[in-house]
């Protein structure tokens, strides 16, 4: 018997399984058993793993046709193993050596807490860091990720998980294998936000601790399974799937808006609709979430919430968009809204750029809607040897 069972499910993701791997066996604490699954990779993953296979205490599971979602890998995990403890590293991402020793302290410290988390470092392919994972959570409550803590994990749902995920990456918790057995495990009729829906699950059982210090490193590339899935809305979906869900389960049924209908696809999983549908059930949850939030979240400013959900509409509009492009004067429409919204906040080279966006929106439409800054970018790079600038105009981020 172990205290901690190690779970690496893995699918094509050999570039960065030996780093994943020997920042696990390389822990302060040593007390674990690993376990190596990989989901019918069509990379070198095996043999990576089979290499792994000689070590000390792992263990490994390979899947002979890809189960189609790695909640099933999850709970496959769980079901080997036999730790008290249990930590899904993903294969993509690593940790500190303190990782295991911090976070297990915490969780015998705390029989009450379900799970444990620390803060995470979000990195690129080169492991290049671009600050801490969850800064999106900063407008909400900019003191309370800062500093560590032990929480009511039913209010902290109440509070947070029903505005957004605010556990950014699987790989920076430890959770109690008993409880989660509790709650049946992850949602396998889910492809992507299996891992918000249990944490919130885990969370209505005790208490959440949380740690500070960031001991996880949370690396974001062209293809994992969350960048793939935004071109079909799915993202987005499962999204708000989840915290419809959570919602209901956690607000006293007094508060809830009315009811949405379930027509339209509204009880089937987000996977099971075509992109147009997961659009329309998705504007109608974040409705219902917002209208909640505004009345009856009384722990985060009203303002804030405004724009945190006003943020989300506009986002829902860029993936509608790609989906079934907007007539021009849509598009002018939402590009008028986008530079009321954010133009106070940006430099003077944004505020020229998407003033050309929203004059040329009538002009080009969606489809060339790249036109304007493109111009931009070959007039700067013309005059750039008489502005002595360093190079040309970059795009920073406004490209919505």
């Amino acid at each position: 018997m172990c205290t901690v069972s190690v779970i690496v499910p893995n699918y094509n993701h050999a570039r960065y399984l030996r780093r994943r791997i020997d920042t696990i066996l390389a822990q302060t604490f040593q007390d674990f058993e690993l376990i190596l699954l990989d989901d019918c990779s069509k990379d070198a993953s095996r043999d990576i793993l089979t290499f792994y296979a000689s070590y000390p205490r792992v263990r490994t599971e390979f899947n002979e046709t890809n189960s189609g979602t790695p909640f099933k890998q999850w709970n496959k995990g769980v079901r080997m193993a036999r730790g008290e403890y249990v930590w899904i590293a993903e294969s993509d991402d690593y940790a500190d050596p303190n990782f295991l020793d911090r976070l297990v302290r915490v969780l015998d410290a705390q029989p009450e807490a379900t799970f444990a988390f620390c803060r995470s470092w979000s990195v690129g392919e080169d492991d290049q860091r671009y600050g801490y994972a969850d800064s999106y959570l900063d407008r909400l409550a900019p003191d309370h990720w800062k500093a560590d803590f032990v929480v009511d994990g039913y209010e902290e749902c109440r509070r947070f998980f029903v505005l957004t995920a605010p556990i950014p990456n699987a790989s920076a918790v430890i959770f109690r294998r008993n409880a989660y057995e509790r709650v049946g495990g992850a949602d396998e009729g889910l492809r992507l936000c299996g891992d918000y829906k249990l944490w919130a699950a885990l969370a209505c059982e005790g208490k959440i601790a949380y740690v500070a210090e960031p001991l996880n490193y949370y690396r974001s590339h062209a293809d994992n399974a969350r960048a793939q899935a935004g071109l079909g809305a799915l993202d987005l979906a499962e999204y708000f799937y989840v915290m419809h869900s959570i919602l209901d389960c956690v607000a006293p049924p007094d508060t809830l808006p009315e009811s949405i209908s379930p027509r339209d696809g509204q009880n089937d999983r987000p996977f099971e609709l075509s992109p147009g549908d997961r659009i329309r059930t998705t504007k109608q949850r974040l409705s219902y979430i917002a209208n909640w939030n505004l009345c009856k979240n009384y722990g985060i400013p009203v303002k804030v919430m405004r724009e945190h959900f006003r943020d989300w509409e506009m986002a829902v509009a860029c993936n509608e968009f790609a989906i079934s492009p907007p007539s021009r004067f849509r598009f002018f429409l939402h590009r008028w809204r986008f530079c009321l919204y954010y133009f106070s906040g940006m430099n003077w080279k944004l505020r020229f750029v998407n003033l050309m966006r929203l004059l040329g929106a009538p002009v080009v439409g969606y489809r060339h809607r790249h036109w304007p800054e493109r111009q931009y970018e070959r007039a700067m790079r013309t005059l750039e040897p008489f502005l002595h600038k360093r190079g040309p105009f970059r795009n920073s981020g406004t490209n919505e």
